[in-house]
């Protein structure tokens, strides 16, 4: 904090903000892992950012305290970080049903808290050890751990999961043309196809041909699906037009037979660019509702130990950083709950506007008690419904949703963009957060004055902030943010669907 002089909180700022400017940039590129396997493009990230670190932190042993050099290496180190969010989310989305995913999504959100909690705790171990006033010790602590964390991605990450068997159906008028099984190995495909319907192992004949086409002419051809595209998928190529089926045994009994899809080449396909996935609908509804959500909860993670110690707690900075992880806890605890229920009720846009407001009243009452002494159970409860309530729907929004939005029928005719949509929400989302930081950290108008202390003991730093205004202005952004998804609750309701 010598760094920013008295206005500690303006100056203060500036890193965060530039942290989310240059995140935004990055995941612009986030589309990089729909065309490259997100495997190698995750590990090339976090190998970058912990050399970032690295570097960021020689700058405190060599005694470099330059505020520039500080904001230029933190902003580029969040945008290589950010090639990573998307692809992790392009995974996820391989391998979990729809159905299902808000769940998933809420137990894997998790992760970032409980990310945050370790991060913390290194960096108390670290400055433990190494002494207040060398923070770039706690960088360095975390870069180790995220130079361990790509080599488990790399050698037991799996992109996608395994490819399913289909039976391709290609109608000749030449048994010896196409892609066709000898007379035995027909047999045998249509022996598993007896044996999965019900029928009696080994007969044939008992299931017709078409009424315009003869049994005879018929041929099946067994192959592995493309791991690049969906198990099933209803687009149409002109150079590939042959009919498949997912195998017997990787079907129902309706899936396998009534319903042939056409099927296209996936190397055909052309790519989502940014503009096309700007104009799907609903990405600008969730976009702008993620940014009032990611600046709220990170002004929180940012400033709330800050928050704490100057407000009329009666905790000093140790103790506010302890209390603050009780945020952390909440949100484990809410995106579990909220992704569970956005899951069962199978209304995820309502489920996530009303835990928004839910948050509002516990932002207000902090700002409204933060000058008032009072029970530590008091603030406790009101950081834990804090969390709850604001973290769950922030994290789903750019995870769940995002992931539906890359599987969006308005997509048709392109390959599946998951990763896309996820890199164009969390850009919308970074640049409001960063607007976000740069407003909180001049509403705070956080000043600090030098305190002597005991004779010979080094100085410290007592800071005084107008936290009211920072706390109702955390209170209407996340009113806004419920109101950005307002027409996408509208057609929900109406529908049962919030796509277009």
């Amino acid at each position: 904090m010598a760094w920013f002089g008295t206005n500690t909180s303006t100056k203060a700022s500036y890193p965060d903000t530039s942290f989310f400017l240059f995140y935004a940039l990055g995941c612009g590129f986030g589309k990089v892992n729909d065309a490259m396997d997100p495997r190698l493009v995750i590990t090339s990230a976090l190998l970058g950012a912990a050399l970032l670190l690295v570097c960021l932190a020689l700058a405190d042993f060599g005694n470099v305290h330059d505020l520039g050099i500080f904001c230029l290496l933190w902003g580029l180190q969040a945008c290589v970080q950010a090639l990573a969010w998307p692809g992790c989310i392009a995974v996820l989305g391989e391998w979990f049903h729809s159905k299902r995913r808000a769940a998933v999504m809420g137990l894997w959100c998790v992760a970032n808290n409980v990310g945050n909690l370790l991060g913390a705790s290194v960096g108390e171990v670290a400055v433990a050890v190494a002494g207040d006033e060398r923070w770039g010790a706690v960088l360095v602590a975390n870069a180790i751990l995220m130079l361990v964390v790509p080599a488990v991605v790399f050698l037991h990450l799996e992109s996608f999961p395994p490819p399913p068997t289909v039976l391709d159906i290609s109608p000749t008028s030449d048994p010896c043309q196409g892609a066709s099984l000898e007379k035995g190995e027909r047999k045998g495909a249509r022996t598993r196809m007896d044996w999965q319907s019900g029928r009696a192992e080994g007969r044939e004949g008992d299931r017709e041909a078409p009424p315009d086409q003869d049994r005879r002419d018929t041929h099946f051809t067994v192959k592995a699906w493309d791991s690049s595209s969906p198990v099933v998928d209803d687009s149409l190529s002109s150079e590939e037009g042959s009919r498949t089926l997912l195998h017997p045994l990787l079907a129902s009994d309706d899936e396998a037979f009534s319903s042939p899809v056409l099927t296209p080449r996936p190397s055909v396909l052309p790519p989502v660019g940014l503009a096309r996935a700007l104009c799907t609908p609903g990405v600008l509804e969730v976009g702008l509702s993620y940014a009032c959500l990611k600046g709220g909860a990170y002004a929180f993670v940012f400033w709330l130990p800050t928050m704490l110690a100057s407000g009329g707690w009666g905790l000093n900075a140790k103790q506010a950083n302890a209390w603050a992880m009780l945020f952390d806890l909440g949100s484990i605890l809410g995106s579990v709950a909220v992704g569970a229920l956005a899951a069962r009720v199978r209304r995820p846009i309502a489920v996530y506007f009303v835990s928004i407001l839910g948050s509002t009243l516990p932002t207000y009452l902090l700002g409204r008690l933060s000058h008032e002494q009072q029970a530590s159970r008091v603030l406790a409860l009101l950081l834990l419904l804090v969390g709850f309530f604001s973290a769950a729907p922030q994290y789903l929004l750019v995870t769940s949703v995002a992931q539906d939005l890359g599987q969006s029928p308005d997509l048709k005719g392109s390959r599946r963009a998951i990763a896309t949509m996820t890199g164009v929400v969390d850009g919308i989302g970074s640049l409001g957060a960063a607007c976000v930081q740069f407003l909180v950290g001049h509403l705070a108008r956080c000043t600090s004055e030098a305190d002597a202390g005991v004779e010979g003991a080094a100085r410290t730093h007592v800071t005084s902030c107008d936290l009211k205004k920072v706390y109702y202005f955390l209170t209407a952004i996340a009113f806004l943010g419920a109101l950005m998804l307002s027409r996408l609750l509208l057609r929900e309701v109406r529908s049962g669907a919030w796509r277009a």
